[in-house]
C-alpha cells in the first residue's frame, strides 16, 4: 500500500515538473534544456516532500483520522511557508533572482539600531514571493491529494460490502436448522475496534500484536502493520477464545503457537511464522495450562 502510494506520487511529480518545465518561456542564462527540466523536478520533489510528511503527521491527530479534505487542506497550507523558505535557499544558491529581484550586495550597511530599511523591505518581499508560489503549491497539493482519496473511497467501499457480508451470513445462520460448528470471530474486522483505524485490512489470520511505545505491531503470516492504538485496548477487543495475553506487551493467537521452551529461567514461545515471544512470570502458569509443560530447556540464551 505504501508503495504503492510513493510510486503514484513520483509518476505525479514527474509528470507535474514536466510540464512545469515546458511551459517556461525562457531559460536562466547559461542553463541547458536538462538544468531546467532536473531544476523543476528537485523543486517539485522538495514541494511534494513537504506536503507529504505534514499529510502523514496531521492524519494521525485524533479527530482527524481518515478525514482526507480536512487534512489535506491544513497540511497544504502548513507546508506552504517551509516550501517557500526551501525554493528562495535553492534560488539563492543556483544564483536565481530572489526576493522580488533584490541584490543581498546592495544591502546599506546597518544602522546603530541594528535595522535597516531593506530587511524590513525583504520580510514584505519573502510574503510576496509566498502569496505568488501559493497557486502552483495548492494545485500540486490537490494533485497529490487524489490517490489518497481513491484509496479512502475503495476502503469505504470495502467495509460496506463487508458489513452487508457479515449481515448475511449471520441471517443464514439463524435459520439454518442444523447447529453450526463454533467459529472464531475474525481477528482483522473492518468496521469495528481497531479495524477501523487499517487502510485496508491486515492480509491473513493476525499471528501476534506487540506494543512498540505508543503504537501496536499486528502481525500475520503474510503482512505486518503498525498502528497508532494502546496495547491494552486492542486486547480488551480480542476474542478470548482465539488468543491471549502472555507478555505486558505480547498478545499471541492461539493457532500461532507451534511450542514452547524454557530458555535460562525465561519461558518463550515458538510461532510458526518463526518468531519467539516472551512469556513474563504473570501468564507464565496461564501459559502452562493452555500448551502443557514446555518441551525442551535450553541454556542458550535468545537475543
Amino acid at each position: 500500500m505504501i508503495r504503492s502510494y510513493i510510486a503514484q506520487v513520483t509518476f505525479l511529480c514527474l509528470a507535474a515538473a514536466l510540464l512545469l518545465a515546458a511551459s517556461q518561456a525562457m531559460r536562466p542564462e547559461g542553463w541547458t534544456l536538462a538544468s531546467l527540466y532536473g531544476y523543476w523536478l528537485i523543486r517539485v520533489l522538495i514541494e511534494a516532500a513537504l506536503f507529504v510528511a505534514f499529510f502523514e503527521f496531521i492524519d494521525r491527530v485524533p479527530g482527524l483520522k481518515s478525514r482526507i479534505w480536512p487534512v489535506a487542506a491544513i497540511a497544504a497550507v502548513v507546508s506552504l511557508f517551509p516550501f517557500a523558505l526551501s525554493i528562495t535557499a535553492l534560488d539563492l544558491i543556483l544564483g536565481l533572482p530572489e526576493l522580488d529581484g533584490l541584490n543581498a550586495s546592495a544591502l546599506p550597511a546597518a544602522s546603530s539600531t541594528g535595522t535597516t530599511a531593506t530587511g524590513i523591505s525583504h520580510i514584505g518581499s519573502f510574503f510576496r514571493e509566498v502569496v505568488y508560489l501559493s497557486d502552483n503549491h495548492l494545485a500540486l497539493c490537490l494533485l497529490l491529494t487524489a490517490p489518497k482519496l481513491f484509496v479512502f473511497s475503495a476502503n469505504s467501499q470495502t467495509g460496506t460490502n463487508a458489513v452487508s457480508q457479515v449481515q448475511s451470513d449471520t441471517a443464514e445462520t439463524a435459520i439454518s436448522t442444523e447447529k453450526p460448528e463454533l467459529q472464531g470471530i475474525p481477528l482483522t474486522p473492518v468496521d469495528t475496534g481497531y479495524g477501523r483505524h487499517l487502510e485496508t485490512p491486515l492480509e491473513g489470520d493476525l499471528l501476534r500484536v506487540e506494543a512498540q511505545e505508543h503504537y501496536v505491531r499486528l502481525v500475520s503470516e503474510t503482512d505486518s502493520r503498525m498502528l497508532l492504538y494502546r496495547f491494552n485496548d486492542i486486547v480488551a477487543e480480542l476474542p478470548d477464545n482465539d488468543g491471549m495475553q502472555v507478555h505486558r506487551s505480547h498478545w499471541v493467537a492461539y493457532e500461532a503457537v507451534v511450542g514452547h521452551s524454557r530458555e535460562n529461567g525465561r519461558l518463550w514461545l515458538d510461532l510458526k511464522d518463526g518468531s519467539k515471544v516472551p512469556v513474563s512470570r504473570k501468564y507464565a502458569d496461564d501459559v502452562d495450562a493452555r500448551f502443557g509443560k514446555e518441551a525442551t530447556t535450553l541454556k542458550k540464551a535468545v537475543n
